[in-house]
């Protein structure tokens, strides 16, 4: 509403009255009011095989291989072909990449006194991300640990080997700087790593 200013019916003689000033006038505002931004859906990613593992923390890009029973039992035990190969462990039930993945998946890798892929592991830090691509999507997961532990010990520990979903485990053998590489390691070192629905959602 407009203002208007003026003195009393009367006012001073003509040769003395002046045009008054204007009154100051807000004009309505235009402008829509604020509402909250709409929440952001999650992505949902049906579960699959990996097929690639990207962590930029420590420059690791490739792709991984399935690795069956019959190679467990030919190579006794997990012994990924070459020192590039990332292999994914295809005898867990439900070991898929998915936000809808029933257990954890398991990539294993080698590390050693050369080039190897694996050979970062041990500089992964808590809240790294890890980027998992799938026929479906791309899942993206948080490392939440780093474990060094005996490889008897890596078989029995509650935390690796229960069914936990959207869980992904990366493995390797543990080789401190300066060990022989003449001797067999005695060791695994193990990254821990969970979902981040949030990093999947905006495409890692």
């Amino acid at each position: 509403m407009v203002g208007v200013a003026g003195g009393s019916d009367a006012g001073p003689p003509a040769s003395l009255r002046r045009t008054p000033a204007p009154a100051e006038t807000t004009a309505p505002s235009s402008a829509a009011p604020t509402t909250a931004p709409e929440p952001v859906a999650n992505a949902v990613i049906a579960a699959s095989a990996p097929l690639r593992l990207r962590v930029p923390a420590i420059s690791l890009d490739g792709a991984v291989t399935e690795y069956t029973q019959q190679m467990i039992d030919d190579r006794d035990g997990f012994d990924p072909p070459d020192l590039s190969t990332i292999s994914w462990d295809t005898t867990i039930a439900g070991g898929l990449a998915g936000t809808d993945s029933a257990n954890t998946v398991y990539l294993y890798g080698h590390s050693w006194v050369d080039s190897a892929v694996f050979n970062g592991l041990k500089e992964m830090k808590v809240g790294n991300l890890a980027a998992v691509d799938t026929a479906h999507g791309t899942l993206c997961y948080q490392t939440q640990k780093t474990l060094t532990l005996d490889k008897a010990e890596y078989k029995s520990n509650d935390e690796l080997t229960n069914a936990i979903p959207n869980r992904l485990v990366l493995v390797s053998c543990y080789r401190p700087v300066g060990y022989d590489p003449n001797s067999a390691t005695v060791k695994n070192i193990v990254v821990v790593l969970q979902l981040d629905q949030n990093a999947t959602n905006a495409g890692c």
